[in-house]
């Protein structure tokens, strides 16, 4: 499938924030939201962002009005959304894949928001695992110059600084990268909007939080079972925060990872921050090309933006 890059933002450009999932703190909503304007956009937040409905922002109708509303602007150049929680994959059987198909335009999330990145993936559309406004844009702990990267096109593509990674097992491939929460796309394996990989060199990015190990194993194993990761040439997991052992038990998360991954060719690597970090988040343009490379170091390359 031909990747659709968005237009790049410019100077001035409007920044819709979106709430299609976990309600969203005022506070951190303000400091978010002034980050960005710090950066040069403009930024809308539409009205009803605030609302609460048990554990979503809103009902499922609010939240998918609201995000038909910013893709269907012509005045807003991109979407950031307000944190992730839970209630994104409730809509995804009632979007509009035409408007969204006519309308396209860079899209920045992670965690729940990976239901969103699988949806669009499946029309062709690059977006952002990125910072979100109330996480890492309101505290600062983002990497800007992949962030505006991600938006803009400016500068050059994100590359790991040689002793980021941990090289699990050798090898190097490219492909075109896809990904996100991997609670997320084990939860989304057998529905319309799972991952595949098939037909197509994939490197994968794979990340989470605070997932016991046996947890971490079992979500790789339906990944695999559900012949999702059958185009992965390359594995690098992010951060992995609260997902080791405990310190009673005699084994670490690697050697979870390596025996869930036995028998799938290719590199894997472990400590790209992004997504669940307590590192700068880095944003990764999810159906761009990237090149992964597991020597004695690993080495972790974006290859071209995701916006035109």
């Amino acid at each position: 499938m031909t990747l659709v890059r968005p237009r790049a933002l410019g100077p001035g450009d409007r920044v819709g924030v979106a709430a299609p999932a976990g309600p969203v703190d005022p506070r951190r909503l303000e400091r978010g939201t002034a980050e960005l304007r710090s950066l040069g956009f403009d930024v809308v937040v539409p009205e009803g962002a605030l609302d609460r409905t048990g554990f979503t922002a809103g009902d499922a109708r609010r939240r998918l009005d609201e995000l038909h509303g910013l893709f269907g602007d012509e005045s807003v150049g991109a979407i950031v959304c307000a944190r992730g929680g839970a209630g994104a994959g409730w809509l995804l059987g009632r979007l509009d894949a035409a408007l969204l198909r006519a309308h396209p335009k860079p899209f920045v999330g992670y965690s729940d928001i990976t239901f969103l990145h699988l949806y669009l993936a499946r029309l062709g559309i690059g977006t952002l695992h990125g910072p979100m406004a109330t996480s890492q844009l309101a505290e600062g702990g983002y990497d800007k110059a992949s962030f505006l990267h991600g938006l803009t096109g400016a500068g050059a593509p994100y590359s790991a600084e040689p002793d980021d990674l941990e090289p699990l097992r050798g090898g190097e491939a490219e492909g075109v990268l896809r990904g996100g929460c991997l609670s997320i796309l084990a939860a989304a394996a057998g529905t319309p909007w799972a991952l595949d990989t098939r037909g197509e060199d994939t490197i994968l990015f794979l990340e989470d939080v605070d997932e016991r190990p046996y947890r971490i194993d079992r979500m790789l194993l339906q990944l695999r079972a559900s012949g999702a990761l059958g185009g992965v040439r390359g594995i690098v997991f992010g951060d992995m925060p609260g997902c080791a052992p405990r310190m009673n038990e005699d084994y670490a998360l690697e050697d979870v990872l390596r025996r869930a991954l036995d028998g799938l060719d290719g590199p894997v690597a472990l400590g790209l921050s992004s997504g669940h970090t307590a590192s700068p988040a880095v944003t990764l343009p999810l159906g761009a090309r990237a090149r992964l490379s597991c020597r004695e170091e690993a080495r972790f390359e974006v290859l071209e933006p995701a916006v035109t």
